[in-house]
């Protein structure tokens, strides 16, 4: 079987990550962190300690304290946006967007609690500072980005999103579900206030777990329940983390977060180098079928590549590729506004993405899949 669905979540895990996970299940940590005073709540609770730091360090967020364990990057983009809220005020955000972002968005605008703009790419189809500032209104609060597009891998310029952001006093969320593990991305250099990360994907850790890093910006807690502190009162201890983080902590997910963060940090210069030859090689074989169609450019090259074939369905094409073996993703991929803008809402595109694992090889042989596909149809 040839994964290239991990974009969506990696398939092939490093086998610390593995361990780190069977870890957390052992008698040494198998108990509520911090919840107790015996010895295997305490385990766990410093585990999960030395994740925050080494998070915080690696993003570069000077208090650990602000890293938050999700479910998921949906839900630390929820917390995000809902817990940021500013009723009577206005956000920005882009037509790369995924439902995680625009679905929280539009909630709060059936709620009259804010307004939002969707910015549309320049001819070139990039977002610059100068469609940003078309879209700025005097109660503008927020600017929100998705930092690589899932759909085509397009990347958006963060310095030049910080700077307009300073310029026009606006606070910064980034959506790095796809950027994280791929990218550095420094929060003091660029001015981060929220960011929002899958565990997933680049970090090759399992389902179920995210995180929200912020600073210098107020969150209110949109879950709640029991947080280990304070517990005779009704109200949530607005004390970071456990305000933002009720109920019983996933620790085997946070010991495979931990693993991944470490495997790509150490592997990081080879990570990046492979997702840039990979894609290359990709983009410039699409090129030489003259019935495709691509949507990802030459100028970002990130592991997501985007296509369809004449005007077959995605998912038939998905479905012929799986009856060959071959794992991609097809349909709208949760981003209908930039379908919208491509034309592709009722045939959606077929998306091809890679991991650290992927090789060469198996896209000779999706290569090969696809010309057979046409010949067949």
């Amino acid at each position: 079987m040839i994964y290239l669905d991990n974009a969506a979540t990696t398939n092939h895990k490093p086998l610390s990550v593995k361990l780190s996970v069977l870890k957390a299940m052992s008698k040494k940590y198998s108990a509520n962190p911090g919840r107790s005073s015996h010895p295997i709540s305490i385990n766990a609770a410093l585990k999960i300690l030395q994740a925050r730091e080494k998070i915080a360090n690696y993003f570069n967020l000077e208090n650990s304290n602000n890293v938050i364990f999700t479910s998921g990057c949906t839900e630390s983009l929820n917390l995000a946006i809902l817990g940021s809220v500013k009723t009577g005020g206005h956000i920005i955000t882009t037509i790369y967007e995924h439902n995680s972002v625009l679905r929280p968005l539009s909630y709060l605008k059936e709620k009259n609690l804010i307004d939002y703009t969707v910015v549309k790419p320049n001819f070139y189809g990039e977002i610059t500072k100068k469609e940003l500032q078309n879209a700025i209104q005097p109660n503008t609060y927020m600017l929100i980005v998705n930092h690589i597009s899932n759909v085509t891998g397009y990347e958006i310029n963060l310095e030049e999103c910080s700077s307009f952001c300073e310029e026009h006093n606006l606070k910064l969320l980034v959506d790095a579900a796809q950027s994280g593990g791929h990218k550095q991305i420094d929060m003091q250099k660029n001015n981060i206030n929220l960011l929002c990360l899958a565990g997933h994907k680049g970090f090759f850790a399992p389902q179920g777990v995210g995180v929200l890093l912020f600073q210098n910006i107020t969150l209110n807690p949109i879950k709640f329940g029991g947080t280990g502190l304070f517990s005779e009162s009704a109200n949530m201890p607005l004390i970071s983390p456990e305000a933002y983080e009720v109920g019983t902590t996933c620790t085997p997910n946070i010991f495979g977060f931990l693993a991944g963060l470490e495997f790509v940090r150490k592997h990081f210069c080879k990570i990046i180098k492979k997702q840039k030859e990979l894609t290359e090689f990709l983009l410039r074989e699409f090129k030489k079928i003259k019935e495709l169609q691509v949507y990802t450019k030459d100028t970002f090259l990130n592991g997501v590549v985007s296509f369809n074939i004449k005007n077959l369905p995605s998912q038939q094409v998905a479905n012929e590729l799986s009856d060959k073996r071959i794992c991609v993703r097809s349909g709208l991929h949760c981003a209908p506004l930039l379908h919208k803008h491509f034309g592709t809402s009722e045939q959606g595109m077929v998306r091809v993405s890679f991991s650290y694992f992927t090789t060469k090889k198996q896209l000779q042989k999706l290569i090969i899949a696809i010309n057979q596909i046409i010949k067949n149809n």
